[in-house]
């Protein structure tokens, strides 16, 4: 159970929280203690299949994935993981074989409470968890099986865990039947070459799959391109466009203020002020960037919203998008979760920026994977936290400036979020400078629910078991 659980996790990528953990844990351990009374109530052909089924409505309502892939998924990592049990199981039986004397060992009963097959069980078990563990070490399989997200994967696991399963019932048959023990090896091998055949075929559909992305990446670099030298094209021509119009809209008001400074009538205010508007101007031209895409359009839209108040802030916003946010929504965190996320730190920037004097005015927002889990960092030029900010975050709403519109709610709703997804949540403080980034905020969704402070300032904050601080 806990093989084919963790296969399936690593099949499909799912990010498993601690307390996901735990209840699956609790499940293994449920059906281990039913597994021990399931001769008296029916066939243990019978309970395996049951036990398959059921656990596939208990992975689907724990994972809320969807449910065609939750079946695919579980039934092949289920049949791997018996493929991998009796590949265990022929390989410590062989080095027992020749240990024991081979017949004499064979031919006696098992007894469960002897310890030599406990310590034979055990060592089974922890060379099918390793093998499980080695599998997903194979370099193409590294990032999972994404083919099983297409429709025809269902029926190759149901043929491969059938197969499995009529096996394995054959298996434990002769063998509590005392056929010759050659036979039940012979039956054990038909499992290994079943699971060799299965691991061809997912090489193979790997590889398929491969050269269907290769192809669709090709085709798609080069409509991305395309696209690119369009968007470059019409914002090109709307900054012209732009210019044409500002230059337009100023230049008579610039020909009578030169000529009220000539004949002595303006004031160095009104030239001053004239001077500043025709810099917003532009300034506002020149802050209509395009932003990256995340292939999402409401993220997209949010994004866009507040490139727009930024520019109006006169603050520069830089946006930096990695890999798949659309798998991030799918298989991370709920889309209108991340919305909020991102909605909350964006504006704690925008105020912290406002609430400052610092002349580098400026926020970067970064998405995507860093290194091997996603994450959210926000990176800004404001005013720092107070350490006692940072030290109650997560007990209570706390802001640093109440004063300025800062509530506290943002970073409230962070920390429920950070306890529900087992996110954690990294600030970077930097010196105060007037030419870089003074802090970044990061969440991240490594399954970890840490709360680390790195900071030029370590001594400023009180030892306390909720957060870790780290000097720089």
């Amino acid at each position: 159970m806990i093989s084919s659980l963790y296969i399936f996790q690593k099949a499909i990528r799912y990010s498993a929280t601690l307390s996901h953990k735990i209840i699956a844990a609790a499940w293994c351990f449920l059906w281990a203690v039913l597994y021990e009374f399931a001769p008296l109530l029916m066939p243990l052909s019978l309970f395996r299949a049951l036990m398959c089924a059921v656990t596939i409505a208990f992975v689907f309502i724990l994972t809320k994935q969807k449910f065609e892939i939750v079946v695919s998924a579980y039934l092949l990592a289920f049949g791997i993981s018996c493929f991998l049990y009796y590949t265990a199981t022929f390989f410590i039986g062989l080095i027992f074989m020749f240990l024991f004397k081979g017949e004499d060992f064979i031919n006696n009963p098992i007894e469960y409470t002897q310890p030599i097959y406990l310590l034979i069980y055990s060592l089974i078990a922890v060379l099918q968890v390793v093998l499980a563990t080695l599998v997903f070490r194979i370099r193409r399989f590294r990032r999972g099986f994404p083919f099983i997200f297409k429709r025809y994967t269902i029926i190759t696991a149901l043929i491969f865990t059938g197969i499995i399963l009529i096996l394995v019932t054959w298996v434990n048959t002769l063998a509590k039947s005392g056929d010759d023990i050659y036979t039940v090896y012979l039956f054990v091998l038909g499992v290994i070459l079943t699971g060799i055949g299965v691991y061809i075929l997912i090489r193979r559909l790997m590889k398929n799959y491969q050269r269907m992305r290769v192809q669709q990446n090709t085709d798609n670099h080069f409509e991305k391109l395309w696209k690119e030298e369009q968007e470059k094209n019409a914002r090109l021509t709307e900054m012209m466009n732009g210019y044409q119009t500002a230059t337009h809209n100023f230049s008579k008001r610039i020909e009578a203020m030169a000529t009220a400074v000539a004949q002595g009538g303006a004031a160095l205010e009104d030239v001053q002020k004239l001077q500043n508007e025709w810099q917003d101007a532009l300034a506002k031209i020149k802050g209509k960037r395009i932003l990256p895409s995340t292939k999402i359009p409401v993220l997209d839209n949010l994004f866009a919203h507040f490139a727009a108040q930024f520019s109006e802030d006169k603050i520069q916003f830089h946006l930096m998008v990695n890999g798949s946010i659309i798998y991030m929504v799918e298989h991370i965190i709920e889309q209108g979760r991340l919305e909020t996320l991102l909605a909350n730190h964006l504006t704690n920037a925008q105020i912290a920026i406002n609430a400052g004097d610092n002349p580098f005015r400026s926020i970067m927002a970064v998405i995507g994977p860093a290194e091997d889990c996603y994450e959210f960092t926000v990176f800004d030029s404001g005013i720092p936290f107070e350490p006692d900010t940072l030290a109650r975050l997560g007990t209570e709403r706390v802001t640093t400036h109440a004063d300025t519109g800062g509530s506290g709610i943002g970073l409230t709703t962070t920390f429920a979020l950070l306890r529900e997804y087992s996110a954690s949540f990294i600030v970077n403080e930097q010196k105060p400078s007037a030419a870089d980034y003074t802090k970044s905020v990061s969440v991240r969704f490594d399954g970890k629910q840490a709360y680390t402070i790195e900071t030029y300032r370590p001594e400023a904050f009180p030892a306390s078991d909720r957060y870790v601080v780290a000097s720089h």
